[in-house]
């Protein structure tokens, strides 16, 4: 699950995408990287990249130098593959072709199509591991050595659907200073277009993984780019949009759950409200299990506006009981059991008095390792919870997820094949409730949905995925083994 951002139209597109970064710094937090078309020089592109925070990775000297032109594109990583190898930082681009992209998402084929590459003698050799290269690769061939434009990109975005399997939302800039973008079939990543007027009266245009990335910088939201569909915007600034390989809409649940920013809005849905919808349905379900409680206590900060709601619904107070150090990542998205709990103890402080012979209800957006849940439930206990109930926003997730999200074995997660009482004892929970997958689809209000990760039942074929997992697996085993 990365952040990607693109700009075209105005002077200093870099600096909007930058920002536009740091509003997507919530989805990945291992590397960024900004592409520009160079204004001057023997260099086609300018590219500036490197691990860690945006902030850390720029400067304005980068914007002052090299990081110039109309058109640039913007993209923060979050690894499910290959770690902290900085050579799968994103942009990527293609010289002969002269076009670059970034990508979120994950494809299930990717080593398939490697190996169709090299067999029909293309002379492929990858620089990295990562799928967003192949789709580089690809979109290149199909070009075909056409100077890229509306008619022959979406020629070349079409023949790719066709090829890849997986998720993906991508982004990419020309070396004509065209703007271009395209999501997958199924729709299973986010990506929404926007728009402004420029000081001379000109429209700008952007896309981007959030909604939020657009407001903030005064673009209006248009609409999303719809599943299959692909869009071309010129240097001439004039738009073309055509749906070109359209199955299923199967958006990823979990972007509505826990991963896009409390701000954004997903198909014209304000993810606060969904959120509150979630805490609302989630209620529901608390009160037919008749499960007493003295105080409602959320895991800060994505599960805060549906506690806000169980809390209204169930006429308890609303206690924020843990505290949250602002300045620890978010630790769903780091690498490995030992970093992630070690980011736990940094990352939340209990509040005792508020605590100390209550019956907690504590709640969570999700429970995927459950390393979060038992460390909050420790120190509920140690400071005096009386009961500690915990319960989710989400569905129990008992399969891997193949498009983008950072869990791709079974036996990591705490809820396959286990009952809510089995979860409740792995965590040390008292009693443990989860959002019934009916309830789910009801407070996003939306009957069609990726829930591959609840049900097993995925909108693309995965039988292909086994190698790229297995790969996932290895990096994990690596990376915990150095540390």
């Amino acid at each position: 699950m990365c952040g990607i951002i693109g700009v075209s139209g105005t002077t200093d597109a870099a600096r909007d995408v930058f920002v536009g970064l740091m509003n997507l710094q919530h989805r990945g937090q291992d590397g960024a990287g900004i592409l520009t078309l160079a204004e001057s020089g023997s260099e086609l592109f300018n590219l500036q990249k490197g691990s860690g925070l945006i902030e850390n990775v720029f400067s304005e000297r980068s914007f002052k130098k090299g990081l110039k032109g109309k058109t640039a594109l913007g993209h923060t990583r979050y690894a499910t593959i290959g770690r902290q190898d900085p050579n799968l930082l994103q942009p990527f681009f293609d010289a002969r072709s002269t076009i670059g992209i970034g990508h979120n998402g994950n494809i299930v084929n990717v080593y398939t199509l490697r190996d169709e590459l090299a067999e029909a003698g293309l002379e492929y050799t990858p620089a990295s591991e990562s799928d967003s290269e192949v789709i580089l690769k690809l979109l290149a061939l199909e070009l075909d050595g056409h100077e890229p434009n509306a008619q022959y990109m979406f020629k070349a975005i079409e023949a790719s659907m066709h090829r890849l399997v997986g998720s993906y939302a991508v982004v990419g800039i020309d070396g004509t200073g065209g703007l271009f973008g395209f999501r997958d079939p199924d729709g299973i990543r986010p990506l929404i277009f926007g728009s402004r007027i420029n000081s001379e009266g000109l429209p700008v245009y952007a896309l981007a993984s959030e909604s939020i990335a657009l407001t903030y910088l005064g673009y209006t939201v248009e609409n999303e780019i719809a599943p299959g569909e692909a869009i071309y915007i010129g240097a001439d600034r004039q738009v073309s949009r055509k749906v070109l390989f359209q199955r299923s809409l199967s958006p990823c649940m979990f972007e509505s759950v826990y991963f896009s920013r409390v701000e954004s809005e997903l198909e014209e849905h304000s993810i606060y409200e969904t959120r509150f919808q979630l805490g609302l349905v989630l209620a529901e379900r608390i009160k037919e299990l008749g499960i007493v409680a003295d105080v409602v206590v959320p895991v800060p900060e994505t599960s805060r506006s549906a506690a806000i709601a169980i809390a209204e619904a169930l006429d308890l107070p609303f206690r924020e009981s843990l505290i949250k150090n602002r300045y620890v990542n978010r630790t769903f998205i780091l690498d490995g059991h030992a970093a992630r709990q070690e980011a736990i103890r940094r990352k939340l402080s209990p509040i005792p008095s508020e605590i100390r012979g209550k019956r907690c209800l504590v709640i969570d957006d999700s429970i995927v390792r459950g390393t979060t849940a038992a460390q909050i439930i420790e120190l509920m206990r140690q400071s005096g919870a009386k009961e500690v109930i915990m319960a989710s926003t989400c569905p129990q997730i008992q399969f891997p997820c193949y498009y983008g999200i950072d869990f791709p074995s079974q036996d990591e997660l705490v809820a396959y094949n286990c009952t809510d009482e089995e979860v409740a004892k792995k965590l040390g929970a008292d009693r443990v409730v989860f959002q019934t997958i009916e309830g789910l689809r009801r407070a996003l209000k939306k009957d069609t949905l990726c829930t591959g990760c609840l049900t097993g039942t995925y909108p693309t074929d995965v039988t292909c995925g086994s190698d790229f997992q297995s790969q996932r697996l290895k990096d994990r085993t690596t990376l915990i083994r150095k540390s």
